[in-house]
């Protein structure tokens, strides 16, 4: 059985990361690299990481200018029958040692008992949810297990807060205390920043598989799932991480997040372009007042002891 990784591809000041932690595994068979991208300087970028290695190869649409209305047109090339076609978003900044034949391993011994599979992911709205209540973090404040969570999805204040602890964790060897059981997802929107399917099902599926509109996330999490009555599963205990979404994404950047990702992975900070903060003048006038929409405040932190 092949692995195959998928990307919609790319914004270089991830895909950097990403590849150093996809191609560094003998266990990939191709990286898929959807160009999706939004300017010509990651283009030329995307191009010069499919020279760097054979087994990265650039899928092309028409119109493909970085919005994700397009993204779901891309699954018709996941068409190989002997493939586990892995999906990872350009800015999953980390997987844990050894994640790639372990993904593979878990998802051939499930095969027929779900649709698709998923790792447990930092910074995905309904793992945070599965975090707070069954691993050993201790998480205060709101969550709900809704994809696009008010709270966590909506803003950046929770994985401001998360990241650095998680990146603690793995830096002291104590990712165990963020793992939890294995759980179905079922009539519920799932964010596909890491997920699995199997070429055999897409194929067998046939034309149902595909996304028909521009939200293939809710097509293929909740609507195809529940047309075959197939769950999707998380792993809980295999651990990616996720940067961030939309409406986090330029407050994360302004952080050195970012930057301490590189730095767990042994490799330097690119340069990127940091967002600029604008405080509106209501906020400096009155400096003691919360931010609009900052999100609400939260504390994370490991347990004391040795890890589980």
């Amino acid at each position: 059985m092949k692995l195959i990784v998928v990307t919609p591809a790319g914004r270089e000041k991830y895909l950097r990361l990403l590849s150093h932690h996809v191609l560094k595994s003998p266990e990939v068979h191709e990286w898929h690299l959807w160009d999706n991208c939004r300017n010509e300087a990651d283009r030329a970028y995307l191009q010069r990481l499919a020279a760097s290695d054979p087994r990265c190869k650039i899928k092309t649409l028409p119109n493909a200018d970085g919005s994700i209305d397009v993204i779901g047109r891309f699954f018709r090339f996941c068409d190989d029958a002997d493939a586990l076609y892995l999906r990872l978003d350009d800015d999953v900044v980390f997987l844990e040692e050894g994640f790639l034949p372990k993904f593979k391993a878990r998802a051939l011994a499930e095969k027929g008992a779900a649709l698709w599979y998923a790792p447990l992911i930092i910074n995905n709205a309904v793992c945070n949810s599965l975090i707070k209540n069954l691993s050993r973090v201790l998480i205060e404040g709101p969550l709900t297990c809704q994809a696009m969570c008010p709270y966590s999805w909506a803003h950046a204040s929770f994985p401001e807060v998360l990241h650095p602890v998680f990146i603690e964790a793995v830096r002291s060897n104590r990712l165990g205390d963020f793992r939890v059981p294995d759980r179905e997802v079922r009539l519920g929107r799932f964010s596909i920043n890491a997920i699995g399917f199997f070429g055999s099902d897409i194929l067998d599926i046939g034309e149902l598989f595909y996304p028909p509109g521009n939200d293939e996330e809710e097509w293929l999490s909740v609507t195809l799932p529940a047309k075959l009555d197939r769950p999707g599963k998380v792993f809980g205990d295999l651990v990616a991480a996720h940067f961030s979404f939309f409406t986090q994404e330029k407050h994360l950047l302004r952080t050195s997040i970012l930057d301490d990702y590189y730095a767990l992975a042994g490799l330097p900070a690119p340069l990127y372009e940091k967002p600029v903060f604008r405080t509106r003048l209501k906020d400096r006038l009155r400096p003691w007042r919360k931010p609009r929409n900052r999100g609400p405040d939260y504390r994370i932190s490991l347990p004391v002891g040795d890890a589980g």
